[in-house]
């Protein structure tokens, strides 16, 4: 049985990226102290937590979702030379949806929903990340096969050749 303890757990918030996750424990159920600082996390909006069968226990993961917080602005300064193009966050959040599709690729797991994905990347919801994903397609980083309305599509990573699995909804 692995467990972190808290002050691993809050460290690993602090530096990881969204679409980053961590094993925090392993087995029936975590430890009273991991547990209550995972659920903490979750129910702030920080991580969204997972489990998987692992032997006769469970893996117990957290997933860091993307900080929705605006930024702190210095009260009453003007931050001369500070634009940002709209665009720019479309970007970014398109590399953050293609990070998640290349992870599970890499893992064999099938493709998140885009519901699923608005929540791990932090977007306002599923119609966001299904724009992403367009972009993705169009701009040929990504290979999207839907097999029939009850499959998760099957999408291929076009720089890996990579592939998540074929998946029932």
């Amino acid at each position: 049985m692995m467990t972190m303890d808290r002050e691993q757990l809050h460290q690993w918030v602090a530096r990881a990226q969204p679409g980053e996750d961590v094993v925090y424990s392993t087995g029936v159920r975590p430890a009273d102290g991991i547990g209550a600082a995972a659920r903490a996390l979750h129910e702030s909006g920080v991580v969204a937590l997972r489990s998987k069968r692992f032997g006769a226990g469970f893996r117990f993961i957290a997933v860091r979702l993307a900080d929705l917080r605006p930024a702190r602005r210095s009260a009453g300064r003007v931050q001369r030379g500070r634009f940002v193009a709209a665009s720019d966050d479309a970007k970014r959040t398109t590399q953050m949806v293609l990070r998640v599709l290349t992870r599970a690729a890499r893992r064999g797991d099938p493709c998140p929903t885009n519901a699923e994905i608005a929540r791990i990347v932090g977007l306002k919801d599923a119609v966001a990340a299904s724009y992403r994903m367009r972009r993705l397609v169009k701009a040929g980083a990504i290979i999207v096969d839907a097999p029939s309305p009850i499959e998760r599509r099957v999408v291929t990573i076009v720089a890996t050749g990579r592939q998540t699995r074929r998946a029932v909804l």
